[in-house]
């Protein structure tokens, strides 16, 4: 039997997803991925800064790290007599979605090649996240200098490295395995191995466990190509075949080594099986045949995209932000408040919205957030209401920009009454119903955030529960963050990380929900959104590749069979929600 590298056979390496399938955010060994960018540079009209030749232009990159320090990222090469230079050489960073990374990109004219930064002569700068580079892929703006005006323009252009990639979708069958348990039939699983260059195989994937049977049928998953076999179709994949058992002495059943070729091929004739060897019994009996047959019921390759490829396709990332106006946040007048608006650093409502909206309105073309509360009083009748724009217009509650959302919340404050319940389904439905219409276009246009801040569990959480079921179904996340230090414990079921939520016999058809306590995270607003902020991409991903569906930039270079798409437009702000 072929050798296997250390991480055979330890249940805490195989890595992946429950299904196999590695996206953005999961482990792989251990490992969080990383996601690349390379940002490419050109400038027009830059100042002239020499008497007997034109400038020579070389920029320079600088990231703010956590410490709100300028740290040198990385330099282009020097572009000799250019006032408006391309620059060949890009820059790579590490790109984090769930974060605010701020970059100023600062071009300088060197005249000699030993010169040194600090000496030469600067001729503009330029400084944003870096958010808004990929949600736009390219982006030009003018250079900026404190001594003139009309230092020129910069254009810098987002890549992602890596980029879309390949699935493998497999689903195996078992026919007569081998009996391994005295007392009953055996209960299989298998394992898929990559060949090392050495030789040897490191497990990359392991199936569910099929009790009592001879004849297992396992769920088809999924696996990244590379992972399974370096992306090439022809290196060798070992299947190996076992008996479980508590203890961990897994009984081997046999194996055979295949190709993902071979298996596209097996997977198109129905009547071929692979054949499972176990070499000592081959060795012991002289009329061994096999230990039991694998039938390849499915195979199929398919091409994925990143969460990069669809935000730099133009998907835009509108968000809804909903804040709990129940009483049982106390008097906004008195310091104990959760609404308490008289801090200098503003309470933890503001705090909240503050770190998130600063990230997410990146991707967001028009940042016009539709802002709504819920559980307070109206005047003039003290009507409670679920879902009442915080600006007081019902029918155009958008508020510009992270600041008209903090304006509008603290006017809500001061004519309102906090009431209850928290019942937040409304809000949930109201969202859902732009999902759906976004849904029906078949296009990556928008995807809909709802972000809840609430001091409590919802008093409606079996509709709450139903909403997301449904809601999962489209182009929808939702995430809550628990403010205050009430018992959350029905969020971390709404969380459905471990079990998938079900209501009325359906089950949901991906994890749409992340749920976050307010109270980890207390001084240290840098961290928030990190964890908020985590499971988006991933959940994009998901919704996409589940339906198919091609970000715009790739539809017409992939080949494929390209939907009918509308006008890129960003429907974030329509509020047709009947």
């Amino acid at each position: 039997m072929p050798a296997f590298s250390e991480e055979k056979g330890d249940d805490n390496k195989v890595g992946g997803s429950a299904d196999g399938f590695l996206g953005w955010g999961q482990q792989t060994l251990n490992n969080k991925p990383q996601t690349h960018i390379e940002l490419a540079f050109s400038c027009k009209g830059l100042r002239d800064m020499d008497v007997l030749s034109k400038s020579d232009p070389q920029i320079v990159l600088y990231m703010k790290n956590h410490e709100d320090v300028w740290k040198e990222t990385g330099r282009t090469e020097k572009v000799s007599n250019d006032l408006n230079p391309v620059f060949m050489q890009p820059i790579q960073i590490v790109y984090k979605f769930e974060e605010r990374q701020d970059i100023r990109i600062r071009v300088f004219d060197l005249d000699d090649p030993g010169q040194s930064i600090g000496m030469a002569d600067f001729l503009g700068e330029l400084e944003l996240p870096v958010g808004q580079i990929v949600a736009v892929r390219s982006l030009t703006k003018a250079l900026d200098h404190p001594r003139f005006q009309d230092c020129g323009t910069i254009t810098v252009t987002a890549t992602e490295v890596g980029g879309h990639h390949e699935i493998a979708c497999l689903k195996f069958e078992g026919m007569g395995l081998d009996k391994k348990d005295f007392f009953g039939k055996s209960d299989p699983f298998y394992e898929l191995g990559k060949q090392n260059p050495d030789g040897t195989f490191t497990t990359v994937y392991r199936s569910e466990t099929i009790e009592a049977t001879l004849s297992p049928r396992w769920r088809q998953h999924e696996i990244n190509v590379k992972r399974l076999c370096g992306g090439q179709a022809e290196q060798p994949i070992l299947f190996s075949c076992y008996d479980h058992d508590d203890d961990g002495s897994h009984d081997f059943i046999g194996y055979f080594i295949t190709t993902l070729a071979q298996l596209r091929d097996r997977a198109n004739a129905s009547t071929t099986v692979f054949e499972l060897i176990n070499p000592k019994k081959a060795k012991k009996k002289k009329d061994y045949v096999n230990s039991g047959q694998v039938k390849m019921a499915e195979c199929r390759v398919e091409k994925t995209y990143s969460f990069l490829d669809y935000i730099m396709g133009g998907l835009q990332l509108n968000c809804t932000v909903a804040i709990d106006f129940t009483g049982s946040n106390g008097d906004p007048q008195t310091p104990r408040s959760l609404h308490y608006i008289g801090a200098p650093e503003g309470n933890h409502y503001q705090q909240t919205w503050q770190a998130i909206g600063q990230i997410i309105q990146d991707y967001d073309a028009d940042k016009l957030f539709p802002a709504f509360g819920f559980g307070a009083a109206l005047p003039p009748h003290g009507q409670v209401s679920f879902e009442f724009a915080l600006n007081g217009n019902a029918d155009n509650p958008l508020c510009a920009g992270v600041p008209g959302v903090m304006e509008a919340y603290k006017t809500s404050l001061l004519h309102v009454g906090l009431a209850g319940p928290t019942n937040c389904a409304p809000m949930m439905k109201l969202v859902s119903r732009l999902a759906i219409k976004a849904a029906q276009s078949r296009t990556a246009h928008n995807y809909y955030v709802l972000l809840i801040l609430t001091d409590g569990q919802f008093t409606d959480i079996y509709d709450c529960i139903g909403a997301i079921v449904e809601a999962s179904d489209y182009p929808m996340s939702i995430i809550i963050v628990g403010v205050g230090n009430a018992n959350f414990e029905d969020m971390e079921r709404l969380d459905a990380d471990k079990k998938a939520l079900q209501f009325n016999g359906r089950k949901a058809s991906r994890d749409i929900v992340q749920f976050i306590p307010y109270r980890k995270y207390i001084g240290n607003n840098t961290a928030l959104p990190g964890a908020v902020l985590a499971e988006l991409p991933r959940q994009v991903e998901e919704y996409y590749r589940k339906r198919r569906i091609t970000p715009l930039s790739c539809l017409h270079t992939d080949n494929q069979e390209s939907v009918q798409s509308e006008p890129l437009s960003d429907t974030g702000s329509e509020l047709s929600l009947s």
